[in-house]
Formats: structure tokens, sequence, C-alpha cells
């Protein structure tokens, strides 16, 4: 029902019956509030989600994987790259075994090319990592960031064989491209 009043755009009614289904359940369930954490960001309304969403922690409710990964789109939209990070590394800690969502992955790296984000593109890439999710690919999206950014990202080649990624044409020419830009430091997180 709360998920047909959302579709309609009746969050008034949604909420009302959400509430009721709240007073009445107990379950802890996330999925419930989930629909209209999902209504409220879609509809860019992340102020109205961020207070729904503490409400609901607030009575008892976890967080699933699917809350966290909701608000880092909601962050992500309102380019709150900090909140991206942090909702984003909560999603992946949330579950035993992480299946990567490889729209979200490509579109947080999209946006902090966008932005020439060198190091919160690091950030990403350590949590990432310790979600044991590194390719090629996210490498190139690393290397991406940097080439726009105007820097030169140290030791990339040494970092890719420590993780047992493997070099691609793309992943050479953006070497190639950086090498000849400004040295950035390392961060002790490599």
């Amino acid at each position: 029902m709360i998920s047909s009043l959302v579709k309609l755009g009746d969050f008034e009614e949604a909420e009302k019956l959400y509430n009721e289904w709240e007073s009445v359940s107990g379950s802890g369930d996330a999925r419930v509030p989930n629909i209209l954490l999902a209504a409220y960001i879609n509809g860019d309304k992340m102020d109205v989600a961020e207070n729904f969403y503490q409400q609901i922690v607030q009575k008892g409710i976890s967080p699933c994987y699917t809350t966290w990964e909701l608000l880092t789109w909601g962050y992500l939209k309102k380019q709150q790259i900090e909140k991206v990070l942090d909702c984003f590394k909560q999603a992946v800690c949330s579950v035993k075994k992480w299946n990567p969502n490889e729209k979200l992955v490509r579109e947080v790296f999209n946006k902090l090319e966008d932005l020439g984000d060198t190091e919160d593109a690091e950030k990403l890439l350590v949590i990432l990592r310790d979600a044991g999710h590194v390719s090629t690919k996210v490498y190139n999206s690393l290397l991406r960031v940097y080439a726009k950014a105007g820097k030169m990202p140290l030791i990339v080649a040494e970092r890719m064989q420590k993780d047992n990624v493997g070099l691609d044409e793309e992943t050479h020419k953006l070497i190639k491209l950086t090498s000849k830009m400004r040295v950035t430091e390392v961060s002790s997180s490599f």
C-alpha cells in the first residue's frame, strides 16, 4: 500500500500508513521505511530523507544495505562527497559479501572525476579494496580522476600489482598521460 501511494505521489497518505504500520509492527524491518526514504531521495527531498532516516534509527530500525545505498545516491545528487563515501562504506560494511553495484561505483567515480577530487577518489579505492573489489576498471577510474585534476598519482602500477590487478591499454595510456603532470603526495592508506 505504501509503495502504491508513493507511486501516486500521495506522500501524506503514505506517511500516515507508514506511521500506522510502525506503531503495530515492531519488526524493525528496514525495507518498509526504505520505500519512503527512496521516494524522498528520488523526489529531491534530501532534507526530508535525512530527518526520516534519523527518525527510523531513533525508533530502533537498523539501516540495511539498501538504506545506505539509497543515502549514497541521495548525497551523490547533492555532491556531498564526504557523506557519499561514509554511506557507501556503511553499505559495503553492512553485508557479509558485497555484490558490487557497478553503476553506483561508476557514478561516484564520475562525480569525483568531474570535481577532480583525487583525495576522495583514493578514499573510494580504499573502501573498494577493503571490500575485495578492485579491478582494472576501478584503477582506470582513479587514473581518470587524476588526469582531470592534472596530477600524477604515485606508484599506481605497483599498487595494481600488489592488488593483483592487470593493466590494460587504457591503464597504460592514463599512466603515460598523468606521468607528465605534477606529482602528488602518497597517502598512508595505500
